[in-house]
């Protein structure tokens, strides 16, 4: 298994850091991935898995009528499946993979500003027990998504030194 290499600082953007010299914190919009991922909520949770293996993402949200109304993750799915799939699909599993995407997904969607900052970002995810944030900027509404993977890499750009990168 390959272990992603930390952010170089030349790979974080100006714009993402906040004012402050070399203690310079990185954004949410620095490691935010984007465009976000939609599917309708009438899916099914087979259509939401391949939306998402075709993505190379873990989560898609719910777009009802043009606005942002929930968000599944694949660990959803994967929670409605028997814990014997990988060796045979069962009939519930089969069963399981028909059902709209909005009977299991999360409605109370917590999300982040697009500059706040990826402390903020872990803090929020912790608190909320969740593995992404929709990110938001003001008037143009969700504009993106931070996983827990996205801030486990920003975070150890921060804290290992550039010359961790040639061990």
């Amino acid at each position: 298994m390959s272990v992603p290499r930390p952010l170089t600082e030349d790979e974080i953007p100006v714009s993402a850091m906040h004012e402050g010299g070399p203690s310079a914190r990185v954004t949410v919009a620095a490691l935010m991935s984007a465009p976000l991922i939609t599917i309708a909520p009438d899916a099914e949770l087979w259509q939401a898995r391949a939306t998402m293996q075709a993505h190379g993402v873990h989560h898609v949200l719910l777009r009802d009528r043009g606005k942002i109304v929930g968000i599944v993750s694949d660990r959803d799915i994967a929670h409605r499946l028997s814990p014997a799939r990988a060796a045979v699909a069962s009939r519930h599993d089969e069963e399981a993979m028909r059902r709209p995407v909005f009977q299991i997904a999360s409605y109370d969607i917590a999300s982040i500003d697009i500059h706040a900052t990826i402390e903020d970002a872990a803090a929020l995810i912790l608190e909320r027990s969740v593995s992404a944030l929709p990110v938001t900027d003001g008037a143009r509404g969700y504009v993106g998504i931070v996983t827990t993977r996205d801030l486990l890499r920003g975070l150890l750009a921060c804290v290992l030194p550039t010359s961790a990168d040639a061990a």
